[in-house]
């Protein structure tokens, strides 16, 4: 990501943490922004996804810790940068977590927040949307914390609600191009297929079983793309 990476080409960095990891797609961008020198560490609070990410980042200068980020195992002001990858959407208490963010940063640091966004989407970013969604609906009611998406603004005004002054933000694409390739928009429709059958035997299922030929109508129509996300560089208010 060039604007990530320009903005950081002057600014020396030692240390960078990115809290809920999950399987390390953060941490892969991040190891190229600065370039391998760096120390990353990932923390999640489910192992099993670290278990993954370790197999795919086993470089000596990453690490991965079964943590929260409610509850940094660390001391105040160590790393250089912190960063919230698409798990703004999963955190139980969000205040608390950016406290701790803003903790472990060294004054003059960075914190960064990206998230996937909702607002004006295109037809095949919709679906994504409707995937998304339908999985935060399921998890929910198994009493997983996992919200539906947010605007742009909605997220720009979680940072200013958490004390953080945005000094740059801006939307990418991750995915550039809808994807039509057959395999893959039926494995889209096999998630949220299984995600119903999860349902089965609650009254959950009788109301959302039309979604899925929906679906299936939608993803033959118009593909499938992930939404832009926000990314946001901030720092804490002084």
């Amino acid at each position: 990501m060039k604007r990530l990476q320009h903005f950081f080409s002057n600014k020396p960095v030692a240390r960078v943490l990115d809290v809920g990891c999950g399987a390390g797609d953060f941490i892969k961008l991040l190891d190229g922004i600065f370039e391998g020198k760096a120390r990353l560490t990932g923390i999640d609070p489910g192992e099993e996804w670290l278990k993954e990410a370790r197999v795919r980042f086993p470089q000596e200068h990453i690490d991965f810790v079964r943590m929260s980020g409610e509850q940094l195992d660390f001391e105040d002001n160590t790393f250089e940068v912190v960063t919230l990858s698409n798990a703004l959407h999963h955190l139980e208490n969000i205040e608390q977590t950016f406290n701790e963010m803003k903790r472990v940063v060294k004054p003059g640091g960075w914190l960064l927040i990206n998230e996937i966004s909702d607002g004006e989407l295109n037809p095949a970013q919709e679906n994504q949307r409707m995937l998304h969604h339908f999985k935060s609906f399921v998890d929910r009611l198994h009493g997983i914390t996992h919200r539906p998406t947010r605007t742009p603004d909605e997220i720009l005004d979680i940072v200013d609600q958490n004390k953080l002054e945005v000094v740059d933000s801006f939307l990418y694409l991750k995915m550039k191009m809808v994807n039509r390739e057959e395999l893959f928009l039926e494995d889209k429709y096999r998630q949220m297929e299984s995600l119903l059958e999860e349902l089965q035997g609650r009254p959950e299922f009788d109301q959302t079983k039309d979604q899925l030929p929906l679906f299936r109508e939608r993803l033959a129509s118009h593909g499938f793309q992930t939404a832009p996300q926000l990314m946001v560089i901030a720092k804490p208010r002084q």
